[in-house]
């Protein structure tokens, strides 16, 4: 696969970059003598078994068997590709990266990317300097200011005014020599069935949706008329899907780690109102529930979560379709409920930012939220409503992780139910077995890493003591490599990892873990050498007598190895009736026999197998 960066480069983010210091701004860790441990990110448990290195620069699971380096963990904890998780490292670093080394594919991919961010630009600038400028967005400053928007904050989040003219935005581009099929893609513009383009957004408020570095990437418009639809979205493009940003967290994303909460609502003024009046730590999920990506965005800076949902039976649906998630992503979720048809931002208009913090801080959390919502749809006095609210609510407990804190709310629903504790428990209990079958495909990532880790313990100690030792003692590796070569290897996942060590030993390059990691394109490579670097041998006493009993093994086993192979081979050829096969192979077997006599005289044949840990 061709490279991207030089491998220079890349070696020198990953060098320059202090591996603690990044994960510990996405999870917190906990100091374990020269280490830092943390519970996973990638799976659920209760023990902390992930472990960051800070002498080997690389991070390690011992329960899900995941590890890397920063890089490797910025894509797995972010969900992004191995060029964004660079840009990510590097610019902790405070390393400029050049323009990267492109397949033409790639680089017309990238050169699309890049035109549609140059056009949302230009038409952000376009629509924000109407907006202060122009003689006929008076409406829209107006309207902005009866909502309570300063100049400043309009600024801020550079929003603009769409004239009402059908082509004003076509004219403006046609003046810059910009084509009108690249428009087209941007989706700026919209064909018309007859033939020729107009402005998709024309006399409304714009509102830029930016990513989290601030480059606008979409639009959001509001009519100033009451015409309809009230809003028109961007369609996706290349540079924009929806569910995977978030509206202000650009702005926003540094009040919200101070603060260690955020407040989620659904649209852009319910986001900027409340932002003016002094909740800043806000974002707006868009029109949407929660997804995935942007519960992955959230995490980034909090894991503290505050629902402000409008208090309608849409904003009912997206709070609980939002909950399930947020329980898997074990985050502290609160729900905030505003009076009956008021959005936050005619609460904010009404009653001031003050109000709102406070109804923010009474929030409740997520299991008083949902027992009185149920208790407020069914009549808990009917054997139908205790069946009802029990239904809905089981579920709910079941997400959450900790079996504790589901005893605890057991009792609570019971109580508040008025039914038998223990008959609610045998329910849960009962729900759990059944759902683990259904719950399995979304765990199938999970599952395959796990079982890969337990295919780890059977690779020969022998063999990874060899490679935990040229990780290591790099000083060891030109001895070594005179005693032993990668095909003496049983593992083809060590194989592989020697082949690379030698190589690169020879080319003179950096050999660091957390660098080699990068040169393998293969997940349980990487996993294997997290491990290894991961365990610490520091006080293993004589290690020029380990490697010397190493390597004798190593040999033993190869030979081992191949006698099993030639022992079923032979079997097989006994079956067949194939003598000259049978003789040839007979031949070889008594030769590895006799070999393995002589390079193993004197270290006792009694020796047992070390096929485990």
């Amino acid at each position: 696969m061709p490279r991207l960066y030089p491998d220079n480069l890349i070696s020198d983010v990953l060098d320059r970059c202090n591996i603690v210091e990044l994960i510990s701004s996405y999870i917190p860790l906990k100091r374990a003598g020269r280490n830092f441990r943390a519970n996973c990110p990638f799976h659920a448990e209760k023990t902390p078994s992930f472990i960051v290195s800070t002498d080997k620069q690389i991070f390690h699971c011992f329960g899900c068997g995941q590890g890397g380096n920063a890089i490797t963990f910025v894509m797995q904890y972010e969900k992004v590709g191995f060029r964004e998780a660079l840009e990510t490292v590097a610019q902790r670093c405070g390393i400029p990266l050049p323009e990267p080394e492109l397949t033409p594919s790639q680089k017309g991919r990238e050169d699309n990317r890049k035109t549609l961010q140059g056009l949302y630009e230009q038409a952000a600038s376009f629509y924000h300097a109407r907006l202060f400028q122009a003689s006929d967005a008076k409406n829209a400053r107006n309207y902005l200011a009866g909502r309570g928007i300063s100049k400043e904050t309009a600024q801020r989040f550079r929003l603009g005014h769409a004239p009402e003219g059908w082509d004003s935005l076509i004219a403006h581009f046609k003046s810059q020599k910009v084509s009108l099929a690249a428009l087209d893609k941007s989706g700026l513009i919209v064909a018309k069935e007859n033939g020729g383009y107009y402005d998709r957004y024309r006399n409304r408020i714009m509102f830029p949706i930016a990513d989290i570095k601030g480059r606008v990437i979409a639009f959001g418009g509001r009519v100033l008329d009451d015409s309809l639809p009230k809003y028109i979205n961007s369609p996706e493009t290349a540079v924009y899907i929806k569910g995977k940003n978030l509206f202000g967290l650009d702005v926003s994303k540094e009040y919200i780690r101070q603060a260690d909460q955020v407040v989620v609502v659904e649209g852009y003024l319910d986001m900027i109102v409340p932002f003016e009046a002094g909740v800043k730590n806000i974002v707006a999920s868009l029109g949407t529930a929660l997804t995935e990506d942007q519960i992955r965005l959230i995490k980034r800076f909090t894991n503290r979560v505050v629902l402000l949902y409008d208090p309608d039976a849409a904003g009912e649906m997206a709070t609980l379709r939002a909950l399930e998630l947020l329980i898997k992503e074990d985050m502290d979720i609160r729900i905030a409920s505003l009076p009956k048809g008021k959005d936050p931002d005619a609460f904010v208009r009404h009653n001031g930012g003050g109000a709102l913090k406070e109804i923010i801080d009474k929030a409740l959390p997520i299991f008083d939220y949902k027992l009185n919502l149920l208790l407020a749809k069914y009549d808990a006095k009917s054997t139908h409503g205790k069946d009802k609210i029990v239904r809905e609510i089981l579920p709910t407990i079941r997400h959450f992780k900790h079996h504790t804190t589901r005893a605890e709310y057991v009792k609570r629903a019971a109580a508040s139910v008025g039914v038998d504790e223990e008959a609610l428990l045998q329910d849960l209990k009962n729900m759990t077995e059944t759902a683990r079958p259904a719950a399995a495909p979304d765990n199938d990532a999970l599952a395959f890493s796990a079982l890969e880790h337990q295919r780890l313990t059977e690779i020969p100690v022998t063999e990874r003591m060899l490679v935990k030792l040229m990780l290591e003692e790099m000083h060891l590796i030109d001895h070594l490599r005179q005693l032993i070569e990668p095909s003496d290897f049983v593992s083809d996942e060590l194989r592989k990892i020697v082949t690379f060590i030698f190589d690169f030993f020879d080319q003179g390059k950096n050999l660091k873990p957390n660098v080699l990691m990068h040169y393998l394109d293969d997940d349980e490579a990487i996993n294997i050498i997290a491990e290894l670097a991961a365990l610490d041998i520091h006080n293993c006493p004589e290690k020029e007598k380990l490697i010397e009993d190493c390597v004798r093994r190593l040999k033993r086993d190869k030979i081992l190895h191949r006698c099993q192979e030639l022992h079923n081979r032979i079997r097989e050829a006994q079956t067949s009736g194939d003598e000259g096969k049978l003789h040839h192979l007979v031949l070889e077997y008594n030769n590895l026999i006799k070999k393995r006599s002589a390079e193993t005289a004197g270290y006792g044949t009694a020796a047992k197998s070390d096929r485990h840990p």
